[in-house]
């Protein structure tokens, strides 16, 4: 099988001629998408011996990505590697990534700082946090959980492609929705323990916020297009929560009054009432999205075909 690696980068070149060099010991060929960099990630990167395609504007790790996997098929690869290129994953997991997949276990594989002990304690709080919350909304839109949405270190077979290139996300997002794209046209896939290292990762804590509510935005939208009988059944479920934190919250607060004053009684009633709305809808939906399912499974195999 040939087994490409894929980095994604935009102005990484002080670690992308590391990454590509130990890459190389793994892979047969290395490229690096260079997404709009204003630095010498691309020229750091041919001299380290890696293949480069370079978008003249910043387009977002999603489209390049996705201009990883057309070249891929276009040189007809078998596998492709995903991998960071700030040297956040170390390339010799490489192996043990793509051995489920040349095995014939998966089509598709996940490095996971969860199943690794040394990956999960080496990880700070803030991440272990945010990302326990992403994988936890992504996991609604799968057939199981997943507990690592958010790794850019992941394997794909190409047979996967078709599924892949529907993705409509162009930012970092992008990880949740291809699993949920692959899962939802049937494609088998399982997450290997790495350790990933945070050294000299210097990302703001405005940034982390707004790159993490973004991919949280991002995850409930794929939820709710890919599951929505859980998405609006979640949403349900968390409006009869909050009417009945209205009701004990009313009760405590006004424990001498028969009746709940008028405001309360009115802010309870919307939840109630937007509660019961979309536990219709859930019910509803989930039934239609079983045979959209079909649908959608039957129509891409008859495009593979087609090819």
């Amino acid at each position: 099988m040939k087994v490409l690696a894929i980095i994604p980068a935009r102005n990484e070149q002080k670690a992308i001629g590391t990454v590509v060099m130990l890459s190389k010991k793994y892979v047969g060929t290395v490229l690096v998408i260079d997404d709009g960099s204003s630095d010498k990630t691309a020229l750091v990167a041919k001299l380290s011996g890696a293949e480069v395609v370079r978008h003249k504007v910043n387009k977002g790790k999603g489209e390049a990505m996705l201009t990883g996997l057309k070249w891929a098929n276009d040189n007809d690869y078998d596998i492709v590697v995903f991998i960071d290129g700030d040297g956040q994953h170390d390339p010799a997991a490489i192996p043990s990534l793509i051995k489920p997949i040349k095995d014939g276990e998966v089509d598709i594989t996940i490095g996971s700082r969860w199943h690794h002990v040394e990956g999960l304690s080496e990880m700070p709080f803030k991440r272990i946090f945010g990302n326990w919350i992403l994988s936890t909304t992504t996991s609604l839109s799968l057939s199981k959980v997943i507990r690592d949405s958010q790794s850019g270190f992941r394997a794909f077979h190409m047979r996967t492609l078709d599924s892949l290139l529907t993705t409509s996300e162009s930012g970092f997002a992008v990880e949740s929705e291809m699993i949920a794209l692959a899962d939802k046209a049937g494609f088998r896939w399982k997450e290997v323990g790495i350790k990933a290292s945070y050294k000299d990762l210097n990302t703001s804590t405005q940034t982390a916020w707004y790159h993490g509510l973004t991919v949280l935005a991002k995850a409930l939208r794929v939820m709710r297009l890919n599951k929505p009988g859980r998405f609006f059944g979640s949403f349900s479920f968390l409006c009869f929560l909050v009417s009945l934190g209205f009701v004990i919250w009313g009760r405590y607060a006004f424990p001498d009054e028969n009746l709940l004053p008028i405001g309360y009684l009115y802010i309870i009633s919307f939840f109630i009432i937007v509660g019961g709305f979309s536990m219709f809808s859930a019910i509803m939906l989930s039934g239609l999205n079983v045979v959209s399912n079909r649908i959608f499974k039957i129509v891409l195999e008859m495009v593979s075909n087609a090819k």
